[in-house]
């Protein structure tokens, strides 16, 4: 079975939403969380001023059907592909849908790996993207640990 990651970096369109935005985060990540457990998907969204950076890994025929969707989601527009690749692992193995707002300044002041994705959302390279991920999939393996401990 061959492991496919998909990152893509998008503008939210306020125009068509519906909802105020923490009820919109809601509604969108508990509809994703469900279509992904059907489909084998993990992944993770950061919602960075303007835009959303979102990251798909799972079987490629699964992550391009996910990539399909969000290319028709009409609340987003000016969607660019920053990662398409086989990998060798999933990165947020057993995460639905991980989520994090960066929209409130402080991850950038203390996490200087994640300034590129705060400062120049929609200008986020390859690299950028790998280093907050990569910080962020730390952050919840962490999380993951400290919760096994606490069940021994």
């Amino acid at each position: 079975m061959q492991l496919y990651r998909a990152c893509y970096r998008s503008k939210i369109k306020w125009e068509n939403m519906h909802l105020p935005l923490p009820d919109e985060i809601d509604r969108t990540l508990l509809r994703l969380r469900r279509i992904n457990r059907k489909a084998g998907v993990t992944g993770a969204l950061l919602l960075v001023d303007q835009h959303i950076v979102q990251i798909l890994e799972g079987q490629t025929g699964q992550v391009l059907d996910t990539v399909y969707c969000v290319m028709n989601d009409p609340r987003l527009e000016n969607i660019e592909g920053i990662i398409h690749e086989p990998v060798d692992f999933r990165m947020f193995p057993n995460s639905l849908m991980f989520f994090r707002d960066l929209t409130d300044g402080v991850a950038a002041s203390a996490y200087p790996v994640l300034r590129p994705l705060l400062d120049h959302p929609g200008d986020v390279t390859r690299y950028a993207a790998y280093l907050a991920i990569s910080h962020f999939a730390a952050e919840l393996q962490a999380g993951r640990l400290t919760n096994d401990m606490l069940m021994i």
